[in-house]
């Protein structure tokens, strides 16, 4: 597993995932300013696996599937979005 770490941001209308680097939320804001309600990060993988596990139990209502979550991290891709929530 690549040891990128990544920020969960949620949106109004979905929620993503960015490899991109932030000095702190305002430039995440300010990135999303017209749908941003909040995010949290950076997180490794495993941050945020254990995030989920923790906040949605059952990986059928997480807002993003697992597998997709792991080809995201070995990916270089920057964003992963969802609709899912």
């Amino acid at each position: 597993m690549n040891n990128n770490e990544v920020y969960y941001i949620i949106l109004e209308d979905c929620v993503l995932l960015s490899k991109k680097k932030y000095n702190d939320w305002h430039e995440i804001q300010d990135e999303y300013y017209d749908k941003f309600k909040t995010s949290i990060g950076p997180m490794t993988y495993e941050d945020l696996i254990t995030y989920f596990e923790d906040d949605f139990g059952d990986e059928n209502k997480w807002p993003l599937r697992k597998e997709n979550i792991i080809d995201f991290f070995e990916s270089t891709e920057e964003i992963l979005y969802s609709d899912r929530f």
